[in-house]
């Protein structure tokens, strides 16, 4: 049913962008937290010392061990997520793209499904920045969805994104204006 939907809808799309996680970021964590756990691991296991945290916090040579082997299970969980990423990624066709009259997204980020956000139903436009992680807000008729940056190929193409969906929704106008 999708793919009937988007074989009719394909004749009035005027731009597609990709809308998966970056294989940069997939790899980044796996490569990193990967190294993490073995490291913090070999850490727990051979541990015959105390630690201080921030000259504050005193642990013993078993609260050590313990410290050591939970933040290694937390670089475990971190590898998990990117391999879950990446299988995301090679499983799931995603995209943003422009029609003539109405913006496709994915309804959400586990699904292939589209749904349609008209360009006159979008009241607001609003962008974040939060820890770093840019966000663009479209407030429409039916609720609200977000757009995040990492998951479109550059920061130069979330800023084309928003420029062009700022542009049709100004171009078209509300629906409540004339």
């Amino acid at each position: 049913m999708v793919r009937q939907q988007r074989k009719q809808a394909m004749g009035g799309i005027e731009r597609e962008y990709v809308y998966k996680p970056r294989w940069t970021l997939i790899v980044f964590c796996a490569v990193f937290f990967g190294l993490m756990a073995v490291s913090l691991g070999a850490k727990a296991h051979g541990n015959d010392r105390g630690a201080i945290i921030n000259w504050v916090i005193k642990l013993s040579v078993s609260g050590a061990t313990t410290f050591y082997g939970v933040l290694c299970a937390c670089s475990v969980g971190f590898v998990a997520i990117a391999v879950f990423l990446a299988c995301h990624r090679l499983i799931f066709h995603q995209r943003i793209a422009f029609g003539p009259t109405v913006l496709f997204v994915p309804v959400s980020r586990w699904s292939s499904a589209e749904q349609q956000i008209g360009y006159r139903d979008i009241q607001a436009l609003s962008r974040a920045q939060m820890s770093g992680q840019r966000f663009l807000y479209v407030t429409h008729a039916g609720g609200q969805y977000v757009i995040t940056a990492f998951m479109l190929p550059s920061t130069a193409v979330f800023e084309e994104v928003g420029a062009l969906l700022a542009a049709k929704v100004q171009a078209l106008g509300p629906a409540g204006s004339a």
